[in-house]
This record gives structure tokens, C-alpha cells and sequence, in this order.
């Protein structure tokens, strides 16, 4: 075999690979990708945590009325009553585990089902933000409304 032929088979198998430093100038760019994007994707998966958390609230404050009147209970719902067990065995409103329950003026609400209008704060003790939940007269419509400060 010639000189010439051995050299260029070389150059060719040199050719098909990568160098050092290509390879860590590939993982330095992956790694700067991966710095901005994992923070990013933190932040939207606990907003996507924190709406279900709250659409389980609302939910749960939602159905009150027909649990109660269900079971032939009435109720005055305050940060009190949040900890007694119903006979269902489940607490009144469905607070996930690192939520708190403050009391403005509590709703009350009949074995009939309908309401004394009231208003409830709900409170993400991790991050502080609190959102007020309001009981309508008679028809216990809930609506749920953030008293987080909103940023410009």
C-alpha cells in the first residue's frame, strides 16, 4: 500500500470525528441553553400548580352549599369551623396542604343550601399571595378575586 493511500485514510477518519474542543464548546452552549430554560419552566410549572390549587378552592367553596344541605348541616365557614371534620369525613373547603384559610366576614351558610353573604381570604403560605373569596346572598355564588399587588 502506498504512502499516499495510508495518509489519506487518516485524514479521513480524523475528519469524521469531533475535536475536544468542538464537543466542549457543543456542552458549554447546552449548558447556557439549559440555565435560562430550566428557570423559566420552574416558574410556569409552580403558576400551573398554584391555578389548580385555586380552581380546587374554588371548587370546593362551590359545592359547600350542596354537601351541607346533602348532609342537613348548617354552617357559619370560618378559620374555625375549617378544622372540624363534616360527617362525610372531609373538612368544609378543600385546602391544599401548604394553604391557610383567614376569616373577613364569614359566609353562613343554611341546611338549605342558600347563603348569608360572607368573604373568606385564602393564603399560599409559601409565597404569601392571598386571594379573597366572596359568598353572594341567598344563591352562595362564589367569586374569587387576587389581593396580590399587581406590578406596572
Amino acid at each position: 500500500m502506498s504512502i499516499l493511500a495510508t495518509e489519506s485514510r487518516q485524514r479521513r477518519h480524523a475528519a469524521s470525528g469531533f475535536t475536544l474542543l468542538e464537543v466542549l464548546i457543543a456542552l458549554s452552549i447546552i449548558g447556557l441553553m439549559t440555565a435560562v430554560a430550566v428557570p423559566a419552566l420552574a416558574r410556569r410549572l409552580e403558576s400551573a400548580f398554584a391555578a389548580a390549587d385555586l380552581s380546587q378552592i374554588r371548587s370546593s367553596a362551590e359545592l359547600l352549599p350542596v354537601r351541607l344541605a346533602t348532609l342537613g348541616m348548617e354552617m357559619r365557614l370560618d378559620a374555625k369551623a375549617q378544622q372540624t371534620i363534616l360527617p362525610d369525613g372531609r373538612a368544609p373547603l378543600d385546602l391544599p396542604p401548604a394553604w391557610a384559610l383567614e376569616t373577613k366576614t364569614p359566609p353562613y351558610i343554611g341546611r338549605g343550601g342558600s347563603c348569608l353573604s360572607g368573604d373568606l381570604v385564602v393564603i399560599e403560605l409559601r409565597t404569601q399571595r392571598r386571594w379573597q373569596l366572596k359568598f353572594d346572598a341567598i344563591s352562595c355564588q362564589v367569586s374569587m378575586q387576587s389581593l396580590n399587588e399587581t406590578r406596572p
